[in-house]
């Protein structure tokens, strides 16, 4: 696949230039410190399974969960959690991004070609972003269709683990 973008501006970009990058379908990308990071939506059909059914886990607490959306964690820095969960409902659904003060917490469902980031640099950089609850999801090893989530939360500037269970665990709660 050929991938060609016409950029608001030059490499390294800002969070709010990368808000205007268009969408391409069955592209994800992320802003990371002024680069665009383009990878291919989720292949494997456990991760989207999985991220589907955690948002539709906070959804039936009764809170804003959303998957795949920017969370502006600094001024060239734009990841996309697989779900976001927020304080309050969005009333602007146009937007791509939003500030970290809006969230709550973020998931990360880990996927072989995301393994450093997502366990590694994306935590560091939600916790200086003040995010409180980080999320890190990974394969059950003994059951396929389950998983581990690791339930971190926000200790003065970094995430210690809070709990860790497992995603069927959290559905029966």
């Amino acid at each position: 696949m050929e991938l060609k973008l016409e950029l608001p501006g030059a490499l390294p970009l800002t969070a709010e230039e990368f808000a205007a990058v268009p969408v391409v379908e069955g592209v994800r990308m992320e802003l990371e410190e002024g680069n665009l990071v383009v990878m291919a939506s989720a292949q494997m059909m456990w991760h989207t399974m999985t991220a589907r059914r955690i948002q539709d886990w906070f959804r039936a607490q009764g809170l804003f969960a959303e998957r795949e959306v920017g969370v502006v964690v600094g001024p060239r820095s734009v990841p996309a959690p697989d779900v976001t969960v927020f304080y309050k409902p969005v009333s602007d659904l146009r937007r791509s991004q939003f500030p970290a003060a809006d969230v709550r917490c973020v998931v990360e469902v880990v996927s072989p070609e995301s393994v450093s980031r997502d366990r590694v640099s994306k935590p560091l950089k939600y916790a200086a972003a003040g995010i409180p609850e980080f999320w890190l999801v990974e394969e059950h090893p003994d059951a396929p269709a389950d998983a581990i989530v690791k339930q971190h939360r926000l200790a003065g500037s970094a995430y210690t683990v809070a709990r860790t269970v497992t995603l069927a665990e959290i559905e029966a709660s």
